[in-house]
């Protein structure tokens, strides 16, 4: 109990299990070895929009803890079937699935779904168990260990970072489903009543989140283009056109959505628990004989699959993203791991003889490189099997093209250039995970050229803590809650009389375990930095000549300012003794002050 009340459930569960059972010197595809958690929020089946499941794995990509996080009904589903949270490790002989349905766990044979997409091992499953099971599936790429292979919730949704895919695949678990009929027992249930009803009504009403439903993230381009902070071209063009913007942008996306009734069809696992948002699209290309194409588009699947590779034609990257969710790919990590090839190619730092595998040139522009790249990389075939080790492992492999890559720990960044905003970098640099997007945005939204990174700081530890506490409850964080309605509906739910300032500690608690288990790994301090590419300057529009900090130096004291505000060790970037204390998690100073120990002794230079 003591755990669950410093860390909630969803996000702060799942740390807390992880360090706990997951040893820093764990190889990620050893079965024995790591450990696969999954857990719901602590509001999952209670609350409007608490649609998200964490999942976390030591990451075969970065070799720390990763967590990621899928949305639909697959968080509530767990609850109902009498779960907070699932551990899974050790290989099966044989392949199997995972079924849990009112407190009882089954494992079952899935030779038969061995090598099949994610979307027919959901049909499959789903046929075997009940019909309203909600499903965590990998396809081919988990099955075959690529680095980057995600793990797709019911046909359309990804948690989709760090490669937790492959640390299924290792186990020989090819899906873990849930259903159940137990309703959580709520402490406060008639004061629950009253609250759900009223923040439902409240977010159904709210004009700026009915604005936000029309398009859900699809009209991202648009955004991104704006503010110069695209990945187009591999990064070299964060501002296009309003011309070229336009081709990928929301409207162009709506003119493809797909009729109601696949909409009807798919209305119990489309769209989050109890959300009042609805902001989930389908859509299909118009071309002629792409008719079995469904996607559910997101501005990261835009814009690592079309801008990335400088694919702008929307029915070509909407195929793009049908392939490689079938496949089980991340799509940010793959578009990275494809454009930063054809960069090289283009560059001449890579011959057409290194390219087994690839009957086409791996050219900006070209969808069906993109695609024969995506199957090469899923199959682990010739040039595929150097891109599915992520690019920091493929640069080595390959013995050049590393300064390229744009990635932070080994985790290749998500679709937002921080060179259109300042301090982003910062977040980036520093977050738990590596070059994710969703953990910390500074405030306000200024170019970075406006003044010093370390003045945004501690507005990016602000939204950081928010963010990690929506995912701890298990809440989208793209549906606006106030802080007193969380803090309420908790409440009401469990009985804990937590102060809103109390349960806010749970990101930074989370983030002082992360920061211990990745230095004993060899990756912080070492890591707490950003790509070259993001410090050369856009080269046009409105910010042209503006890179994502001052300068190395100013990036570097914005780093040291965060160690100043989370109460870290100046050196070696882990909690300091009294930060644990705060904390109420003393019992980690042990692992921090070897770790301190360790980082020194990476950092202290070679002897003569």
């Amino acid at each position: 109990m003591e755990a669950l009340r410093l860390f909630l459930g969803g996000k702060g569960l799942l740390y807390y299990l992880g360090y706990r059972l997951i040893p820093p010197s764990a190889d990620p595809l050893d079965p024995a070895a790591n450990r696969l958690v999954v857990a719901a929020g602590a509001l999952a089946a209670h609350a409007p929009a608490a649609s998200k499941a964490g999942f976390l794995a030591k990451s075969p990509l970065t070799g720390i803890l990763c967590d990621s996080y899928a949305g639909q009904v697959f968080a509530a589903k767990l609850r109902m079937a009498g779960f907070d949270a699932l551990v899974l490790y050790g290989r099966a002989p044989e392949p199997v699935y995972v079924y849990v349905e009112d407190g009882e766990v089954d494992v079952r044979p899935a030779k038969h779904l061995w090598g099949s997409s994610t979307w027919d091992t959901w049909v499959a499953v789903r046929r075997e168990t009940r019909l309203g099971a909600s499903v965590a599936a990998i396809g081919p790429a988990g099955e075959r260990g690529v680095r980057y292979a995600n793990i797709v919730v019911d046909g359309f949704r990804a948690a989709g970072r760090c490669g937790l895919g492959a640390v299924m695949g290792a186990m020989g678990v090819k899906a873990v489903a849930a259903w159940g009929r137990r309703i959580p027992p709520r402490a406060e249930p008639g004061e629950w009543r009253r609250l759900y009803l009223g923040v439902y009504e409240r977010l159904r009403r709210d004009e700026p989140t009915r604005a936000w439903a029309r398009y859900g993230t699809n009209d991202g381009v648009s955004v991104c283009s704006r503010l110069s902070m695209c990945p187009r071209r591999h990064w070299l063009r964060p501002w296009s056109p309003p011309g070229d913007a336009e081709k990928l942008s929301g409207d162009r996306v709506l003119e493809r959505e797909a009729p109601r009734s696949l909409y009807a069809r798919y209305a119990g696992f489309l769209w989050g628990w109890g959300c009042p948002v609805k902001c989930s699209k389908l859509a299909r290309p118009r071309r002629r004989g792409l008719e079995h194409v469904l996607v559910k588009p997101e501005y990261e699947n835009l814009a690592m699959l079309g801008l990335a590779p400088d694919v702008l034609d929307p029915d070509e990257v909407l195929y793009t993203e049908w392939l490689v969710n079938s496949l089980g790919l991340d799509s940010i990590s793959f578009g990275e791991a494809a454009s930063w090839l054809m960069e090289l190619y283009e560059r001449g730092l890579v011959a057409r003889e290194e390219l087994a595998g690839l009957s086409r040139e791996p050219r900006f522009g070209d969808p069906e490189a993109v695609r024969e790249l995506a199957r090469l990389v899923a199959e682990r075939r010739g040039i595929g099997a150097v891109l599915a080790e992520g690019v920091e492992k493929a640069a080595r492999i390959l013995g050049r093209g590393g300064e390229l890559g744009v990635h932070v720990k080994g985790l290749e960044a998500a679709a937002w250039d921080p060179r259109g905003r300042r301090g982003l970098v910062v977040s980036y640099a520093t977050a738990d995970v590596g070059a994710s997007h969703l953990r910390g945005w500074p405030r306000p939204h200024e170019p970075p050229s406006r003044g010093p990174a370390a003045e945004t700081v501690k507005s990016m530890i602000a939204d950081r803590d928010w963010k990690a506490l929506l995912d701890s409850m298990g809440l989208c964080s793209f549906v606006p809650y106030e802080p007193h309605e969380v803090e309420a509906l908790y409440r009401a739910v469990t009985g804990a009389e937590a102060s809103l300032e109390e349960l806010m500690l749970v990101g930074w608690r989370t983030e002082a375990l992360a920061r211990i288990h990745a230095a004993l790994a060899g990756r912080v301090p070492e890591g707490d930095t950003a790509p070259p590419r993001w410090m050369e300057p856009i080269p046009e529009g409105p910010l042209r000549g503006t890179r994502a900090a001052l300068g190395w130096d100013d990036l570097r004291e914005a780093v040291a300012e965060f160690y100043r505000l989370r109460g870290y060790h100046p050196e070696a970037g882990v909690p300091l003794p009294e930060t644990l204390e705060r904390l109420g998690i003393a019992w980690a100073a042990g692992d921090a002050e070897r770790a301190v120990e360790e980082a020194r002794r990476r950092l202290s230079p070679a002897p003569a």
